[in-house]
C-alpha cells in the first residue's frame, strides 16, 4: 500500500514538473521570475541615470525615481518636490516630476496630497492633469466625476491635442464608463467645466 501510494506521490510531482516546464514562462513562476528580472534591470538602469548626466534636476529625478521603485517613499516624495520646484514650469521635466510625487503620495496613502498635485499641474498641462484626476477618481469609486473630467480631457484635447500620446487611454477609460462621450472634432467650441 505505501509502495502504491509513494508512486502516485511521484507520479503527481512528475506530473506538476512536466506542466511547469511545458507552459513555461507562461505560468505564475514564470511570470515572476520575469517581473522579477525586469524589477532588477529598471533599477539598474535608474541607478546609473541617477549617477550619470550633466543636468543634477534630471539626476536627482531618477534618483527619487529609484528610492520609489525600492519602497522608500518619503525619500522619492522629497526628491519629486525638489525636482517640481526646481524644474521651469511648463517642462517636461516638471510636469513628470509632478505626476510621480502625486504618485508617491498615493502610495503613501496621501491622497488629499496626491489631488492637490494633480490640481497643481492643470495650469501648466491641463491634459495631464484632468487624466491623472480621473484615474484618481476612478480608484475612489466616484465614476461621475471621473466623466465629468475625461469629458473635459478630451473636448480640451479636440481644440489644442493637450492629450498627446495619453488619447487613446482617456478614450478607452471614457468608454468604459458609459454614456455618450463629448464630441472630438477641432473647433467645436465646448464649454469647460471647472475641475479645480
Amino acid at each position: 500500500m505505501a509502495l502504491v501510494a509513494g508512486a502516485a506521490v511521484g507520479i503527481g510531482l512528475a506530473g506538476v514538473g512536466l506542466a511547469l516546464v511545458l507552459t513555461w514562462p507562461d505560468n505564475a513562476l514564470g511570470d515572476y521570475v520575469y517581473l522579477r528580472r525586469n524589477r532588477a534591470a529598471t533599477a539598474r538602469s535608474l541607478e546609473r541615470m541617477a549617477t550619470t548626466g550633466s543636468d543634477p534636476l534630471l539626476r536627482t529625478f531618477y534618483a527619487a525615481w529609484l528610492a520609489e521603485e525600492q519602497g522608500d517613499v518619503q525619500v522619492a516624495i522629497s526628491r519629486f518636490r525638489a525636482v517640481s520646484d526646481g524644474a521651469p514650469r511648463g517642462s517636461r521635466l516638471r510636469r513628470d516630476g509632478l505626476l510621480r510625487l502625486g504618485r508617491a503620495y498615493g502610495q503613501d496613502g496621501r491622497p488629499d496630497a496626491e489631488l492637490a498635485v494633480y490640481q497643481e499641474l492643470m495650469a501648466e498641462d491641463p491634459g495631464a492633469s484632468r487624466l491623472s484626476q480621473a484615474l484618481f477618481r476612478l480608484r475612489r469609486g466616484q465614476r461621475a466625476s471621473a466623466r465629468v473630467l475625461l469629458d473635459a480631457a478630451l473636448a480640451q484635447d479636440a481644440r489644442d491635442g493637450s492629450l498627446g500620446p495619453d488619447r487613446e487611454l482617456a478614450k478607452a477609460l471614457r468608454r468604459g464608463l458609459g454614456g455618450e462621450p463629448p464630441a472630438t472634432s477641432r473647433g467645436e467650441g465646448h464649454a469647460l467645466p471647472s475641475v479645480r
